[in-house]
C-alpha cells in the first residue's frame, strides 16, 4: 500500500499566533515551520520533539470549525511529572484517570480542540 504513515495532523484554531504559543510555549512543541505566504496564508507546523508525525494551525478551511478536533492522543513515559510541569505552564488538565492499563488526562487548547495525555504501562495495547 503506498500510505506509509500519518505525516501531518491539521488543528484548526481561530488565531494561529495565540495558538503557536500554546502549542510551542505551553506543551513544549518544537517549531519546524512558520512560513508566511502572503497576509492570509501562514503555515505552522510543529511537533513535540522526536515525533514523526507533526501538526498544523491552520485557520479553519473545507468546512474545519476552529476547535473541532477531539481525541488526539499524546504520549508520556511519566504522567505525573508531565503533568506537575504542564500544570505549571498553565494548562489546565482534567484529573488522571486510571483505566485499561494505562493513565490519562484530558487537556484542551485555547479554541478547544482536545487531547488525551497518557502513560501507557506494558500491558496496554490498542
Amino acid at each position: 500500500m503506498p500510505i506509509s504513515r500519518v505525516d501531518t495532523v491539521s488543528i484548526p484554531v481561530s488565531d494561529q499566533s495565540l495558538a503557536l504559543q500554546f502549542y510551542r510555549d505551553a506543551l513544549g512543541f518544537e517549531l519546524i515551520r512558520d512560513h508566511q505566504g502572503d497576509s492570509h496564508k501562514r503555515w505552522i507546523q510543529l511537533a513535540p520533539k522526536g515525533a514523526e508525525t507533526t501538526i498544523s494551525l491552520v485557520m479553519p478551511f473545507g468546512g474545519m470549525r476552529a476547535g473541532s478536533v477531539q481525541g488526539l492522543v499524546v504520549h508520556t513515559d511519566d504522567m505525573t511529572s508531565t503533568y506537575d510541569e504542564l500544570t505549571n505552564r498553565g494548562v489546565s488538565l482534567s484529573e488522571i484517570v486510571t483505566l485499561i492499563g494505562g493513565r490519562f488526562a484530558t487537556f484542551s487548547d485555547p479554541d478547544g480542540n482536545g487531547w488525551v495525555l497518557i502513560e501507557a504501562n506494558a500491558t496496554m495495547q490498542a
